[in-house]
């Protein structure tokens, strides 16, 4: 049964209109007022379809409204209704963006009809496709692939599943997608890494104890096979659990039932499972690290996981994304040399590790300008943008001190140098090759210094006002004001 929204503020038409589609296979929700209607949008509940009365009282009105209702469901169809017979309403309804427009009173004929052509060729599982994109974001096909499948799944409330991927891709996002999505969303959502515990504790963990069971179990303690009845138990690096519990783990989902250590009555266990590794599991099972019967209890639905590497496109979408949701107050942006290098640094940590790029970064970062040496590029493996727009790691390189400020000053001329430098006036690409110099020999000049200015200045042989003028000029991070009392 498809669900569709109906903002209507007239209790007899919205009424009229449950009646008209009654036989049509559809559940309808109503909102009264254009502020329940922003409310719905805010609670990134999907819909099959939505039909909008063009005089709802506001604010927010109709045509705000429809507005509002493309930005969040870009690919749900909207009717607009209205009691006025008016073309060129229906001119600018459409647009914005509405599929058909409905005058009153409805018609039986033509609503079936509008609502039909709405449905016509559309995926049964968008409106859950739509509500997973408000909460994982990203724009690339091999995302929305993985969403379809995490949608397809949803629904069938008693089917294992497998997330494959590697560290940081979010399989405990999708995971939880899972579970608010589907029809056990409000029962228990209970999440364990398995990795995290342990050995000597994660039998009791996951089966709990009774009292006096072993040394020290001084009370009863349910366990999170018993904490997660009738919701979804996530098991969070699960190629990590020990041969031995992986006996009782199949055994419990075998049997739908499980017994604490040192008890006697068996509990029920009712929970979705839901796994995640970042290993092969199917080597493991070859090597005889994981049981292949318990591999297949797990797995009833596998879903590979991409890398941000493979999911195009999306490196601009989440910085936009994390650097709304990390700057706070601040107006801070990111430099055109800043989002060359991200879009072309493969993030071997996927989405954790650019989420903490971007943390480092604005921490760096003083004025309201995001730059390359913002950056934390040791950390980044000292990847350096290619000439094809791939990336060069030169972490092969030699690490030892006297040999890390050159290669810092590789890659900083790499990444200040425009691409058509030998095309620029000689004043203009000097400027730009000194900056890249002053940027890399500044730092380590008052790095040694222990940030004492005047000392500083002396070591390079020059005044502290133009250290200090060069420094900001090379837009490095402020010096801070503390740092007076050192020119003294």
């Amino acid at each position: 049964m498809r669900k569709i929204l109906v903002i209507e503020s007239s209790a007899d038409d919205a009424e009229r209109l449950r009646t008209l589609l009654a036989k049509e296979d559809v559940e309808m929700a109503l909102c009264g007022t254009g502020a329940e209607a922003e409310r719905v949008f805010a609670a990134g509940v999907g819909f099959a379809a939505v039909f909008i009365l063009w005089e709802i009282p506001g604010p927010p009105f109709g045509f705000t409204l429809l507005a509002r209702c493309r930005q969040f469901w870009p690919e749900t169809p909207v009717i607009v209704m209205s009691g006025m017979l008016d073309a060129a309403l229906a001119t600018r309804a459409h647009a914005l963006g509405a599929r058909d427009f409905l005058e009153k009173p409805l018609e039986s004929e033509r609503v079936k009809s509008c609502l039909r052509r709405a449905f016509a060729g559309q995926d049964p599982l968008s409106p859950l496709v739509a509500q997973l994109r408000r909460g994982i974001v990203g724009d690339s096909s091999a995302l929305l692939t993985t969403l379809k499948q995490i949608a397809r799944v949803i629904p069938h409330a008693d089917s294992s599943v497998l997330l494959i991927g590697e560290s940081g891709t979010g399989k405990e996002l999708l995971a939880q997608a899972i579970h608010h999505s589907g029809p056990r969303a409000g029962k228990p959502w209970v999440a364990v890494n398995v990795g995290e515990i342990p050995a000597t504790l994660i039998e009791s963990a996951l089966f709990g104890h009774e009292r006096g069971s072993f040394t020290g179990a001084t009370e009863l303690r349910k366990g999170f096979l018993e904490e997660s009845q009738d919701g979804v138990l996530f098991l969070d690096e699960i190629g990590d659990l020990d041969v031995t519990l992986q006996v009782k783990l199949l055994r419990a989902i075998q049997e739908k039932e499980f017994r604490r250590l040192g008890g006697t009555k068996a509990l029920p266990f009712a929970a979705r499972l839901v796994s995640a590794t970042n290993r092969d599991l199917a080597t493991a099972v070859n090597q005889g690290m994981f049981r292949r019967d318990l591999f297949h209890r797990i797995a009833e639905v596998t879903i590979q996981v991409p890398p941000l590497r493979e999911r195009k496109g999306d490196v601009d979408v989440l910085l936009s994304h994390l650097l709304e949701l990390y700057r706070g107050d601040r107006q801070v942006s990111l430099a055109r040399e800043t989002l060359t290098i991200l879009r072309s640094y493969p993030f071997p940590g996927n989405v954790r590790e650019l989420q903490n790029l971007l943390k480092a970064a604005l921490i760096e970062c003083e004025g309201g300008t995001i730059l390359p040496h913002h950056l934390p590029l040791r950390s980044m493996g000292a990847f350096l943008t290619s000439e094809d727009g791939g990336v060069t790691n030169t972490s092969s390189a030699p690490k030892n001190e006297s040999e890390q400020p050159h290669e810092e000053l590789l890659l900083e001329l790499r990444r200040s140098l425009p691409r058509n430098w030998l095309e620029l006036g000689h004043r203009e690409a000097r400027q730009h090759y000194e900056q890249a110099f002053d940027r890399v020999y500044l730092r380590y000049l008052i790095e040694r210094a222990r940030y004492n200015v005047k000392r500083a200045a002396e070591a390079a042989g020059i005044d502290p006002k133009t250290l200090r003028r060069r420094w900001e000029e090379c837009g490095l991070p402020p010096l801070r004001t503390g740092d007076e009392k050192s020119d003294e």
